[in-house]
């Protein structure tokens, strides 16, 4: 992945972080402009929950619950495995500033519709309470 960022000339603009404590995520997602989530089988997507609770705008794959999380306006979406598309959307975000900053707009309107923990606690205990019956 290193090789590819050099290659393509973004390896001054993308941070690959690996695994990080705590304190680091919290500082990762303030310094961010954008976040990228390529994932090629997703169900609901935490950390792209915690990324539009944090304002930024999304690249990600059209996988799971990741579409229905992102509504219409926070971020751009690009079939699982299409590298290329990938590529076009992280390019777009990247260059054009009035795009990227509508997303973040769209991202900071989804976070006031995304669940606290305590009503996300109360959804899952529910649902259990329907399959359990």
């Amino acid at each position: 992945m290193r090789a590819l960022l050099r290659e393509q000339g973004l390896d001054n603009q993308v941070w690959l972080g690996g695994e990080l404590s705590e304190g680091m995520v919290a500082d990762s997602y303030n310094r961010a402009d954008v976040f990228v989530h390529p994932s090629l089988h997703e169900t609901y997507g935490m950390v792209v929950a915690e990324a539009l609770a944090r304002g930024l705008p999304v690249v990600a794959t059209n996988t799971g619950a990741i579409p229905d999380l992102i509504g219409d306006g926070a971020g751009l979406l690009v079939r699982p495995g299409d590298v290329d598309a990938l590529a076009v959307a992280l390019r777009q975000v990247m260059e054009d500033r009035e795009l990227r900053e509508r997303l973040a707009a769209g991202a900071r309107r989804v976070r006031g519709r995304l669940p606290t923990w305590d009503q996300a606690a109360e959804r899952m205990a529910a649902a259990l309470e329907r399959v359990a019956v």
